[in-house]
């Protein structure tokens, strides 16, 4: 249902939008296949494709594939598919007469909501079609792989019937061929958490405020009404919203395929009304799956742990611990476009603006029903010689342009695996006291700008009151107020440079609930003495309790104070906690149960070895306050997971190599 909902805001805020000049590029794009204009509701197009012959004495073994589930129903049939038919078909029974256009437009309607039949997302016959195709194309272009060797295949599916049912599909045609094929079959929610792990609310954020930036304008529906009736003006009256009308009939044009409607249905709609529904649409998705400028750095690593495993499956077949000749995973869309842009693939992975992207990103090549990646592994009988592979992008040989071919679309194993290291950094970013620069530090304000901007957390600093509220601040002292011994009251009437005033932690949090994708890293201040420190502890677990954010995944734990450490690991086992002051080894920190340090880099200068011991002992490392572009560096190559910086905008800079 929420997806409806998304979808219903979308077409009523964009309905009548058109953005800048149409791209002459991808008008002939849409016009030489008007279909197209789908997106990722575009059926598989099976063209014609050949191999470039592989450097001599080498033969495909091993394949490592990605496949989307084929064509399906879309979304929102029970709104869209239905609009249409229904004032259609009322108009009709009240006497205005149809255009042949529109009585045409009515039983396609009619035929889709039939076969739509209410359920949303479910594969259609031409969606089980095109992955037997897949399959019988796959073993025509490389029998080697299944005829010779273990002839062990392992399927792996997200938990969604679609993919389940496009996996069976699949093999069942690879049984066909061959019967004597090994294959093992599964699906399961840990499966799931990584092959159909799509954007996260920061990045949905972002692209909804790029979005905004396109330019609006009156679109002119004239000739969608004369088109579809004999007295347009009477038309009219039969539609009640004029942008889900006219989306409505793009949603209808958009799934034709998938029911085998091969008629271009597009021709409802002028070209420039199927030009724009197909920009937002496709525009959107880019901007929140794929190595964009906007979001590429906050999205990349989201695809990390789908690419590490299919790295690791074939990491054990290349060095003969597996004899598998096939692992198949069948997941979704977005999972597919943010693995293709981690790989960095040519085209898909492209890192453009949003103009840049509307004007040269062929969506719907990239990504109808059914899109594949196929990774072709090679070897030689010459033991000494590399494992070699290439990669196919919906079966077509595709190059990536950041890293050296040994020959054609051929790349040494290990190259590819030593430039996947370097695709998404180990260390993350922590805003130090939020954002602060234009607004205050640990203002409100300063942790919704971390959380836009993307940081994997936030810091800030809380103490307790006399009358034992938690409010947040850095300072015990505000002007001649000291917090600790002061109310609540006394404290929070001062303001912030920005305006707002000092909040408690329960004004704070309410802002933290909104992103569930930056971690709050509280850091609760020494007290008077160890009563209040147990105090402060209580407060703070029960405010994030409160607010449902008394999780391990929400909520990470920093304290100078060494007692306020120790009590946090006794009532909190799974959280990080980590030690500030820097007076103490890993392991006697470790000792005492505490399982992370966060120490000023200049400790870590001094004792470069101390990131290490802490590692070997399963602990976390965090560096504190890093905001100059060389120690920014040092620490990334110590190994941190985490540096605390005042410079988000240049740590991130930093880390992922940018200028």
């Amino acid at each position: 249902m929420k997806r409806i909902i998304a979808l219903l805001a979308l077409i009523l805020v964009f309905g009548a939008v058109s953005a800048q000049e149409q791209s002459p590029e991808m008008v002939q794009f849409l016009k030489e296949f008007p279909q197209r204009a789908a997106f990722n509701t575009h059926s598989y197009e099976f063209v014609h494709v050949t191999d470039t012959p592989a450097p001599k004495g080498y033969q495909p073994f091993y394949i490592s594939h990605y496949g989307r589930h084929g064509s399906r129903s879309d979304w929102a049939g029970n709104y869209t598919y239905k609009t249409v038919r229904d004032v259609l078909s009322k108009a009709k029974a009240d006497g205005v007469a149809l255009t042949p256009a529109g009585d045409s437009l009515l039983r396609e309607s009619a035929y889709i909501f039939e076969k739509y039949d209410g359920m949303d997302g479910r594969l259609t016959p031409r969606g089980v079609r095109e992955h037997r195709m897949l399959a019988q194309r796959m073993y025509d272009r490389f029998p080697e792989v299944f005829k010779h060797g273990s002839k062990q295949i392992r399927a792996v599916s997200s938990t969604v019937p679609r993919c389940i049912v496009s996996m069976n599909g699949f093999t069942a045609q690879l049984l066909a061929i061959q019967p004597d094929l090994d294959l093992d079959l599964d699906t399961g929610e840990k499966f799931f958490a990584y092959i159909a792990r799509g954007e996260n609310g920061t990045v949905l954020a972002r692209t909804k405020a790029e979005m905004a930036r396109l330019p609006r304008q009156p679109i002119d529906t004239a000739a969608v009404f004369k088109n579809l009736f004999k007295d347009p003006e009477a038309g009219k009256k039969y539609v009640p919203h004029l942008g889900m009308f006219l989306y409505s009939i793009y949603a209808v044009a958009k799934v034709a395929e998938a029911y085998d409607i091969e008629d271009n249905l597009m021709r409802y709609l002028p070209f420039d009304e199927v030009y724009n529904q197909h920009q937002q649409q496709f525009l959107s998705a880019y901007l929140n799956q794929c190595n964009s400028e906007l979001n590429g750095d906050i999205r990349m690593p989201l695809a990390k742990e789908l690419v590490d495993t299919l790295v690791a499956q074939a990491d054990r077949v290349a060095s003969g611990a597996s004899k598998r000749a096939a692992d198949l995973t069948f997941g979704h869309d977005w999972p597919f476009l943010g693995l293709c842009s981690y790989l960095g693939l040519e085209g898909v992975g492209d890192r453009l603006s949003m103009e840049e992207a509307a004007a040269h990103w062929m969506a719907s090549r990239y990504c109808p029903f059914a899109a594949n990646l196929q990774i072709i592994f090679y070897h030689s009988k010459k033991a000494s010689n590399p494992v070699l592979v290439k990669f196919l992008l919906n079966e077509r040989e595709t190059a990536i342009p950041a890293l050296k071919a040994i020959e054609g679309p051929y790349y040494n194993w290990a190259d590819v695996k030593a430039y996947l290291a370097t695709r998404v950094p180990h260390t993350q970013i922590v805003a130090h006291r939020g954002m602060w620069k234009e607004n205050a530090q640990n203002s409100i304000a300063s942790l919704g700008e971390a959380q836009n901007f993307g940081c994997w957390g936030s810091e800030f600093d809380v103490h307790v009151t006399a009358d034992d509220v938690v409010v947040v601040n850095h300072d015990g002292i505000i002007g001649d107020t000291k917090i600790q011994t002061s109310t609540a009251k006394e404290v929070c009437q001062h303001k912030l440079k920005n305006g707002e005033h000092v909040s408690t932690l329960d004004e704070y949090l309410k802002q933290g609930t909104k992103n569930k994708d930056c971690i709050l890293v509280m850091e609760i201040k020494p007290h008077f003495n160890q009563e209040r420190e147990d105090v402060a502890v209580a407060k703070c677990l029960e405010g994030l309790r409160q607010h449902k954010l008394l999780d391990p995944t929400r909520v990470v734990f920093i304290s100078f104070s060494y007692h306020i450490c120790k009590e946090l690991a006794r009532l909190c086992p799974g959280f990080t906690v980590q030690y500030l002051e820097g007076n103490k080894t890993p392991a006697e920190v470790f000792a005492d149960g505490i399982n992370g340090i966060d120490y000023h880099y200049s400790h870590f200068k001094k004792h470069p070895e101390w990131v290490k011991e802490a590692h070997d002992l399963g602990m976390s490392v965090n560096a504190w306050t890093v905001d100059k572009a060389d120690d920014i560096r040092q620490m990334r190559d110590l190994g941190v997971e985490q540096i605390t910086t005042n410079d988000p905008i240049l740590t991130r800079e930093i880390l992922f190599g940018r200028k």
